[in-house]
């Protein structure tokens, strides 16, 4: 850096400098929950889950040293590996007995190494949504912060998570064991690119089936998608049917597309095309093994409303 100074085309009001330091971690508050490297694990789940966390453990090393004449990171740590993990709405309030009227959104109540997850910036922007309707929870029912009715406001972001009002995406994943239903030979598997921690996998051609039933409150237009890992051995011609207001619609999925969406083996979400689907009427999306030529793999399926 001493050699090649600072960027001449970056700052120039300042010489170069940038007008803000980036701060990894600094004070956090002590609230009435602390979340710790078990929550990160999943050793330990909160039940007030107002957003989730999703990366790495992970500490910067305090200094380099040199080991039998091997450069060393010292105190470096990379701990990962682990699903998505809830976090706590009591870790954004403070202790009720200090002050009722303070939400941390950024700042939370959080061991080292769990900050070193939680401290994303997609994280922050959940957290702080939550707190802003937490907020206005408490103001509106006149109570403190640590009293506002938390499964109201779990209620509130998974029916609203746009905060416009506008109807949400319906998700259901293999493991919503009340929103699935399988019939005939399936393994629950973990390889890389799963949605979820897990992959239901048929080596097909029993007859079996995995139904998904998403749970339609608003009736309109939907974008049906479905998700897949892509490994090796798929079929080419998965049975799928989607059951909509107009009746059921039959077809054949190709697993084993080798190019488009795939990105470190993972499958992008493939459209199926856009349906009704009516609150009132019976509506599920099933994928199926007859005849099919290779594995097929039951993972999750996604209904996003035409807007």
């Amino acid at each position: 850096m001493r050699s090649w100074g600072y960027c001449p085309d970056e700052f120039l009001d300042t010489d170069g400098w940038p007008h803000q330091l980036y701060v990894r971690e600094a004070r956090r508050l002590v609230g009435e929950y602390v979340m710790t490297e078990h929550n990160a694990r999943g050793t330990e789940v909160a039940p007030d889950a107002v957003g989730m966390a999703a990366y790495t453990m992970d500490s910067h090393n305090t200094q380099r040293v040199v080991v039998n004449g091997m450069v060393k990171n010292e105190g470096n740590v990379e701990v990962g590996g682990f699903p998505p993990y809830p976090i706590s709405y009591r870790s954004l309030t403070p202790k009720r007995e200090e002050v009722t009227n303070l939400l941390v959104p950024v700042a939370l109540s959080a061991s080292h190494i769990a900050f070193g997850s939680i401290r994303m910036e997609p994280v922050y922007m959940v957290l702080g949504q939550a707190t802003a309707v937490a907020a206005t929870m408490a103001i509106d029912a006149g109570v403190a912060v640590q009293e506002i009715d938390v499964p109201a406001l779990q209620q509130e972001l998974r029916e609203n998570p746009l905060a416009d009002g506008s109807t949400p995406e319906v998700l259901v994943d293999d493991s919503y064991t009340e929103q699935v239903t399988i019939r005939g030979e399936w393994e629950r598997e973990q390889p890389s690119g799963t949605y979820g921690l897990s992959v239901l996998r048929s080596e097909g051609g029993d007859g079996g089936s995995v139904r998904f039933t998403p749970e339609i409150r608003t009736a309109g237009l939907y974008t049906v998608y479905l998700y897949w890992p892509a490994v090796d051995g798929l079929a080419s011609n998965a049975p799928v049917a989607i059951r909509h207001a107009g009746g059921t619609e039959e077809r054949t999925i190709d697993l084993r597309r080798e190019t488009e969406g795939v990105q470190h083996g993972i499958v992008s979400w493939a459209s199926l095309g856009e349906y009704s689907f009516d609150p009132a009427q019976e509506a599920w999306l099933e994928i199926g093994t007859q005849g099919a030529d290779g594995a097929v793999l039951a993972d999750a399926v996604l209904f996003v409303p035409v807007r």
